[in-house]
C-alpha cells in the first residue's frame, strides 16, 4: 500500500464511479463538477404521483380546517334562529326560558338551572307555562343521552350552531314536538335585578319549608320578596318533605314568574319596556334573540292577560324517577313512563284545550287554589297503566 498520502488519494477504489479520480472525495456538488457523472437526482413517476396526492390531501385539509374555524367563530354560527314571525303567523309562539348560575354561581358551571317553555296564543290571549325537569333524561343531538340541563354546557363547549342555547332549544323542540321560536336566558344576578326593579314581588307560600343546607326557609303565608329572597324561594331544594323535590321547586319558580307578571301590570309600560330591552345588559350571561319590536308586540298583546287564562303545567304526572348508574353521571334522573316522548308531546299538542293547571294532586296550586289539578287534566292519550309513584 502506498505510504505517501498523495499517492493513497490516487489509488483506484470501488467508489470510482462517484470519485473518478480515486481521491475519496465526493465532489458531485462542487463548482463545475456539480452533478458529476450521476447528474441531479430525479424522482420516479410513482414518487411524483404520491407527492401530488399528498399535496392535494394536505391542502384540502387546510382549506376544510379554515372553513370550519370560520364557520364556528363567525357571528352567524353563534346565533339561534329567531322564528317569532312564523309563530305569530301560526297563532302560537313558543319561547324557551331558562336560568343559569352565571358568574355568581358557586359551582361556576354552565348547566341550565331551570327550564320552562312558555307558549302564547295571540288569537285567544291564552298562555301556558310548562316546567321542564332539569334532570329529564333525553338524547342531546350527537352527544348521546344525558340530563337535559347538560345541553347548555355541551353546546357551549362543542361549537354547536347557536352554542348552548341552540342545543337546548333544538333538544326541547325535538322532545316536545314543537318549534322553539325564541329564547331568553337569565342568570341569578340579572334575576335579582329584575325583581328589585319591579319593587319586589308578593307570593303566597302555601307550604312552609326549611332548607337545611342554607339554614333558611319560608313560613306558610304571604311574603313580600326582594330579588335575593325571591331567588332563594325559587331555588331552595335541600328540604325535607313535599317541598323538597325538584317538581315542587319548579312550581315555586312558576309562582315567582306569575308574581313578577302581576307586578309588571302595575308599573308604566315604558318602565316595563325599558327593563325588557335592557335584558342583554343586565349581566354577561343574560341574553335573548327576541328583537325589541317583537318584545313590544308580545307585551301589547299579553300584558293584561287574565290569570285564569294562564295554564301552569308540571310534568310530574307523566314522568317517573329512576337511578342513573353511569359512573360519570350518577344519581336520580327523570324519564317518561312510556320510555319515549309521546306523553310529553301530547301535553304540548293540547296545551290550549283548557286553562286548568296540570299537576299531581299533592302539588301546590298557583293561579286558583280551588281548582282541582291532577293527572285527570291530561289528554287521554297520555294515560298509562305503568305509572309509578314519586
Amino acid at each position: 500500500m502506498p505510504s505517501n498520502p498523495s499517492d493513497r488519494d490516487r489509488v483506484p477504489t470501488r467508489f470510482n464511479r462517484l470519485n473518478p479520480d480515486g481521491s475519496g472525495r465526493f465532489t458531485r456538488l462542487d463548482g463545475d463538477q456539480q452533478g458529476g457523472p450521476l447528474g441531479p437526482p430525479k424522482a420516479t413517476r410513482s414518487q411524483s404521483i404520491i407527492e401530488i396526492v399528498l399535496f392535494v390531501v394536505f391542502g384540502g385539509l387546510i382549506i376544510l380546517a379554515g372553513i370550519a374555524l370560520y364557520t364556528t367563530y363567525s357571528p352567524k354560527h353563534r346565533l339561534v334562529p329567531n322564528l317569532v314571525e312564523a309563530g305569530l303567523h301560526d297563532d302560537r309562539v313558543n319561547i324557551l326560558l331558562f336560568g343559569v348560575g352565571g358568574e355568581n354561581h358557586p359551582q361556576h358551571d354552565e348547566l341550565a338551572d331551570s327550564i320552562m317553555l312558555l307558549s302564547l296564543k295571540p288569537s285567544t290571549q291564552q298562555a301556558a307555562l310548562v316546567s321542564i325537569p332539569r334532570d329529564l333524561w333525553v338524547k342531546l343531538g350527537p352527544y348521546g343521552t344525558h340530563r337535559i340541563n347538560y345541553a347548555h354546557a355541551a353546546g357551549n363547549s362543542s361549537g354547536y350552531p347557536g352554542e348552548g342555547p341552540g342545543l337546548l332549544a333544538d333538544t326541547v323542540s325535538r322532545v316536545f314536538g314543537q318549534p322553539v321560536h325564541a329564547f331568553v336566558r337569565i342568570d341569578f344576578r340579572a334575576f335579582e335585578k329584575i325583581i328589585d326593579a319591579l319593587g319586589g314581588i308578593d307570593v303566597n307560600c302555601q307550604r312552609g319549608f326549611y332548607d337545611f343546607l342554607f339554614k333558611d326557609g319560608f313560613a306558610r303565608g304571604p311574603h313580600h320578596l326582594d330579588g335575593r329572597r325571591a331567588l332563594a324561594y325559587a331555588r331552595y331544594r335541600y328540604v325535607i318533605g313535599p317541598e323538597g323535590d325538584n317538581f315542587a321547586r319548579e312550581l315555586r319558580q312558576q309562582q315567582v314568574i306569575n308574581a313578577a307578571r302581576e307586578k309588571a301590570q302595575h308599573i308604566s309600560p315604558a318602565a316595563v319596556m325599558h327593563l325588557m330591552t335592557a335584558l342583554s345588559t343586565l349581566s354577561a350571561s343574560t341574553m335573548t334573540n327576541l328583537t325589541t319590536p317583537q318584545m313590544v308586540t308580545l307585551y301589547r298583546r299579553f300584558h293584561d292577560i287574565q290569570p285564569a287564562k294562564i295554564r301552569h303545567v308540571s310534568l310530574k304526572p307523566v314522568t317517573e324517577l329512576f337511578e342513573v348508574t353511569r359512573i360519570a353521571e350518577p344519581g336520580e334522573a327523570v324519564r317518561t313512563r312510556t320510555g319515549d316522548d309521546r306523553e310529553l308531546q301530547a301535553v304540548e299538542a293540547s296545551i290550549f284545550s283548557s286553562e286548568a293547571q296540570i299537576a299531581a294532586p299533592e302539588q301546590i296550586q298557583i293561579s286558583d287554589p280551588s281548582t282541582t289539578a291532577s293527572s285527570a287534566a291530561l289528554p287521554s292519550s297520555s294515560a298509562h297503566p305503568s305509572s309509578t309513584s314519586h
